[in-house]
C-alpha cells in the first residue's frame, strides 16, 4: 500500500496470543505504517468474566496486556486501542482512545470500547442507549471493538450479533469504522458512506495471522483503501 497517504495496520482481536501476534507484527514491519490500531480484547483469559475477578486475576490480566502493548510499541510508531468486552472498562493504559478523540499518523481516530447489546457476564458490556448517550466523536476513524448490526457481525451460526447504536454512528460518520469482536467475520463492507473493516481475531475461535491496513489518500479526494 505505497504511495502518498497515510497507512495504518488494524489488528483484531489479540487475547494474548503473542506467538500470532509476533507473526503479525513482522508483517507490518515489512509492510511500513504510520501507526498501529488494535479493537479490544488485548488480554488473556485469566480474566474475562466478570464474577472471576480477584486483586490477583486483575494484576496477571492486566500484565498481559502490557506485554501485547510492548510488543506493539516496539515496532516505533503510534498506537491506539480501545478495550473489548473481556477486557477491563476501565483500562487506561497508554495508547487507549475509549472515549476520546487522538492522533495516529496524522488521522483523528475515536474510541468505542466494549460490547454490546448482548450481555454475558463479560466485563466491558453495555447496552444501545449507554451508547448513544455518548458524547459524539469528531474523527476521521471510529476503533469500536463491537462491529455495527448487519455489517461484519454475522456468527457461525448466522446471526447478527452487532450494535445498533453503532450502526446508527457508522450511519452518520463519513470515513473509515474498524472494529473486531465477531471473530469468524473478517471483511470490509460500507454502511452508507462509511467504509468498515473486521479485521478478523487472533484469538481462539476462528483465530489465526492476520491484519488488515487502511490508508488514506493525501490527494484532495481523501479516498480510502483498505487491504485485509
Amino acid at each position: 500500500m505505497g504511495g502518498e497517504g497515510t497507512t495504518l495496520a488494524v489488528i483484531g482481536d489479540v487475547h494474548h496470543e503473542l506467538r500470532l501476534l509476533d507473526q503479525v507484527l513482522a508483517h507490518v514491519e515489512s509492510t511500513g505504517v504510520q501507526g498501529v490500531l488494535l479493537v479490544g480484547d488485548l488480554g488473556s483469559s485469566d480474566l474475562s468474566w466478570a464474577v472471576r475477578r480477584t486483586p490477583e486475576r486483575d494484576a496477571r490480566y492486566v500484565d498481559s496486556v502490557r506485554e501485547v502493548l510492548a510488543a506493539v510499541q516496539a515496532l516505533g510508531v503510534p498506537f491506539a486501542y480501545v478495550p473489548g468486552n473481556h477486557d477491563l472498562p476501565d483500562l487506561d493504559l497508554p495508547g487507549s482512545c475509549d472515549g476520546r478523540v487522538v492522533d495516529v499518523g496524522g488521522l483523528r481516530i475515536g474510541g468505542i470500547g466494549g460490547a454490546g447489546p448482548a450481555k454475558f457476564g463479560f466485563c466491558y458490556e453495555w447496552g444501545e442507549d449507554d451508547i448513544r448517550a455518548r458524547p459524539p466523536l469528531d474523527c476521521d476513524v471510529l476503533l469500536c471493538h463491537c462491529p455495527p448490526y448487519g455489517a461484519l457481525d454475522r456468527t457461525m451460526r448466522g446471526h447478527s450479533a452487532g450494535s445498533r447504536a453503532i450502526l446508527e454512528r457508522a450511519q452518520q460518520h463519513r470515513g473509515f469504522l474498524s472494529c473486531g469482536h465477531i471473530h469468524e467475520a473478517p471483511g470490509v463492507e460500507w454502511v452508507d458512506g462509511c467504509l468498515c473493516l473486521n479485521a478478523g481475531g487472533l484469538g481462539k475461535p476462528f483465530g489465526r495471522a492476520q491484519v488488515g491496513y487502511l490508508r488514506r489518500d493525501a490527494d484532495g479526494d481523501h479516498a480510502w483503501h483498505v487491504v485485509l
